[in-house]
């Protein structure tokens, strides 16, 4: 399998190169310093991995070459779902970013003895070679001011929109996206099965604890939301649910 790096501090290339070859699974590691290089050889090259350093020009303020290097990858379909670990310095908003982009993982500098970096690298290529990665699962792919967002649909709790604004709740994070409708969302979604307990608002029905009909109210899993129940669509809604858990 083919492992890209894409860092732009020799040491760090040298070192994270090591760390690759010294894993379990035999690996054909490619490495880079320069975001150009490393996208003409994804191009020419099928890529399992991506392990990707953010700041490849520290020279310039605010820098996130990283980021827009795997974006650019994204737009290929052959690297949609492809598992991308970011190595970053950065901590805070910054990291939430990155799970908005749906990095497979992010490590932290300094790496140390690289046992965190040999340990992801080895869960993704086992996945891969075992035929168990999770690129087979119901995926809801969101664009967003010039960014991907890949969605796994299996860990989606509820969304729901107001005023043209989508509100998306996962087991990992809330996103919220404008411009987009939850109905537009529910149609994309094929497999996963989602209900409308209130107009505008969609829960996955695994993630439902309990629903308290008397009250009108949906108790979640994972999360301490409470949706209501619209009185317009408690009927439709109930029979749903029941029928769901026959």
């Amino acid at each position: 399998m083919n492992v890209l790096i894409l860092e732009d501090n020799g040491k760090s290339r040298l070192n994270l190169e090591k760390i690759v070859k010294s894993c379990r699974i035999q690996t054909n590691v490619l490495v880079f310093g320069r975001s150009t290089d490393a996208y003409a050889c994804a191009m020419a090259n099928h890529i399992d991995l991506f392990l990707v350093d953010i700041i490849l020009e520290p020279s310039k303020r605010n820098d996130s070459s990283g980021i827009d290097f795997a974006d650019k990858i994204r737009e290929h379909a052959e690297y949609k779902f492809t598992p991308v670990i970011f190595i970053t310095t950065l901590q805070g908003l910054e990291i939430q970013l990155l799970k908005r982009i749906h990095c497979y993982d992010y490590i932290e500098k300094p790496i140390g003895d690289g046992e965190i970096v040999r340990s992801r690298v080895e869960e993704v290529l086992s996945a891969i070679s075992d035929n168990k990665y999770i690129a087979d699962r119901e995926t809801l792919v969101l664009y967003y001011d010039g960014l991907g967002y890949v969605f796994y649909v299996d860990e989606i709790i509820y969304f729901s929109s107001r005023r043209g604004r989508l509100s998306l709740y996962t087991i990992n994070e809330t996103v919220e996206i404008p411009h987009v409708t939850a109905k537009s969302i529910k149609q994309k979604v094929k497999y996963t099965k989602f209900l409308e307990p209130t107009y505008g608002t969609f829960v996955n029905i695994s993630y439902i604890e309990h629903v308290d009909f008397r009250n009108k109210e949906v108790f979640l899993k994972e999360i301490d939301d409470v949706l209501p129940i619209g009185g317009r669509k408690a009927k439709d809604f109930k029979e749903e649910y029941l029928k769901c858990r026959q």
